[in-house]
C-alpha cells in the first residue's frame, strides 16, 4: 500500500470518512459519482467501509522459488482464501485460512498481532518498518486496490461495465499506468457503489491476461461481533512480543552496505530513519518503482542457481554471480556480493533490474 512510507501497509487514511465510518456505514453515494470513475477512485483510497466478507486470491505470476522467501511466492503463484473483519481505523482481522489451520493478523486499538494457529503462538508486533514480507490479507480486494490506486494515482482510469459480484453490482473502474517502465499493463477495480468497497482486483501485464486476481465471494457491511477481533489466547499458548524489524525476517541483514542515492536512474524514496532496515532501499515511483534487498552470501547463492533452474538469464557483472528471471507481470534479479548478495525485484523492465545489478558491482551500464 504512500512522502510514502513504503511498508505499504498500503492503508491510506480518509480522516473526513472516519466520523461516518465509525457511526455505522457511508452514505450512498450520489449518481454522478457511482459513474464517474475518478471519484470512485478518490472514494475507494478514503476509509475502508466496516463488513465482514470471505474472498479467494488467484495468482499466476510464475515467480521461481527463491530461498527463505517461499511463503511469500506462494500467494503470488497459488490460491489464497482470505476472512476479513473490519470495525473502522485500528480495528481489523484477516486470516488466511490453510489446510494446517489458520494465520490471522491482528490490529486492535492500533497494536498489530500475528497469530499462528499451526504453532500455537501469538506475537505482538512493536514498532514498524518500511518493508516486510507480503501477507494474505495483503491480497483482500480493499487491500490490494488501495494499495495499487495509491500507487498511480496520477495515472489516468476510465470507467469499466458493472460487474455482478459478491451478490451485488459493483461499478468499475481501469487504471492504465502512463510509466513505460512498468510491466502492469492494467488494474481493474470494481467497487460497491454506495459505500465504495473494492469487491473485486485484477491486475494484467502489458498486452496480456490477468495474472493477479482476488474477490470477495461473500461480504456483508457494517462492523463485526467485536469479539471476532480480540486476538486469541487458548490455554497453553506461546505469547510473545517481537519488533516488527525483528519479523522482518530474511529482509534484515544487519552488516548489509549502506544503499546508493539512486539506481538504474531512479532516486531512492525516503523512509524514516527510525524505521529504516539495514541496506534495504526503494527507488523510482509509482507502480514502476521497485525493491533493493541485502541477503547473505549463501541466500544470493542459492537464489542465483535458483533463477538458473527457472530458465533465468546470466548477468556478468564482473566479481559474483548475477542473474536475472523474466515473468509478464514482476522482474527479479539477484547477484552475490564479497560478504553478501543483492536481491532486486518490482513491477518493471527487467533491463531495469540489470542496470541495477552492474550499477551496484560498479561496472559501467
Amino acid at each position: 500500500m504512500p512522502a510514502v512510507r513504503f511498508s505499504r501497509r498500503w492503508l491510506l487514511v480518509g480522516a473526513g470518512a472516519a466520523g461516518l465510518v465509525a457511526a455505522g456505514a457511508l452514505p450512498p453515494a450520489p449518481a454522478d459519482a457511482r459513474a464517474d470513475p475518478e471519484r470512485l477512485r478518490s472514494r475507494i483510497l478514503g476509509e475502508v467501509p466496516p463488513h465482514t466478507g470471505y474472498a479467494v486470491s488467484t495468482g499466476r505470476l510464475g515467480l521461481p522459488e527463491l530461498p527463505q522467501l517461499e511463503t511469500a511466492t506462494a500467494l503470488l503463484t497459488g490460491s489464497t482464501r482470505i476472512r476479513s473483519y473490519v470495525a473502522g481505523p485500528g480495528r481489523r482481522r484477516s486470516d488466511e485460512l490453510t489446510v494446517a489451520g489458520e494465520r490471522g493478523a491482528y490490529v486492535l486499538d492500533g497494536v498489530e498481532y500475528v497469530w499462528d494457529f499451526h504453532a500455537d503462538q501469538l506475537t505482538r508486533v512493536t514498532g514498524s518498518a518500511p518493508a516486510r514480507l507480503p501477507r494474505a490479507g495483503d491480497l483482500l480486494p480493499p487491500d490490494l486496490a488501495r494499495r495499487l490506486l495509491g500507487l498511480g494515482r496520477t495515472d489516468p482510469v476510465t470507467a469499466l461495465p458493472a460487474r455482478r459480484i459478491a451478490g451485488r453490482d459493483a461499478a468499475g473502474l481501469r487504471l492504465s499506468p502512463a510509466d513505460p517502465a512498468t510491466t502492469v499493463g492494467r488494474v481493474d477495480v470494481w467497487a460497491d457503489p454506495g459505500t465504495a468497497l473494492p469487491l473485486r482486483v485484477e491486475v494484467a501485464a502489458r498486452g496480456g491476461p490477468t495474472l493477479l486476481e482476488t474477490a470477495f465471494v461473500k461480504v456483508d457491511d457494517g462492523p463485526p461481533d467485536p469479539a471476532v477481533l480480540v486476538p486469541p489466547a487458548p490455554p497453553g499458548a506461546g505469547t510473545v512480543t517481537a519488533s516488527a524489524a525483528d519479523l522482518a525476517g530474511v529482509l534484515q541483514v544487519l552488516d548489509a552496505p549502506p544503499p546508493p542515492d539512486r539506481l538504474a536512474g531512479r532516486p531512492r524514496i525516503a523512509v524514516p530513519a527510525d524505521d529504516a532496515l539495514p541496506g534495504v532501499a526503494f527507488y523510482g515511483s509509482g507502480l514502476a518503482a521497485f525493491a533493493l534487498v541485502p541477503t547473505s552470501r549463501a541466500i544470493a547463492e542459492q537464489a542465483v542457481a535458483g533463477a538458473a533452474l527457472a530458465g533465468g538469464v546470466t548477468v556478468d557483472v564482473g566479481r559474483g554471480r548475477a542473474a536475472r528471471v523474466v515473468t509478464p507481470l514482476v522482474s527479479v534479479a539477484v547477484r552475490t556480493r564479497r560478504r553478501g548478495g543483492a536481491l532486486l525485484v518490482g513491477a518493471v523492465a527487467p533491463e531495469v533490474l540489470e542496470r541495477g545489478l552492474r550499477e551496484l558491482s560498479g561496472r559501467p551500464t
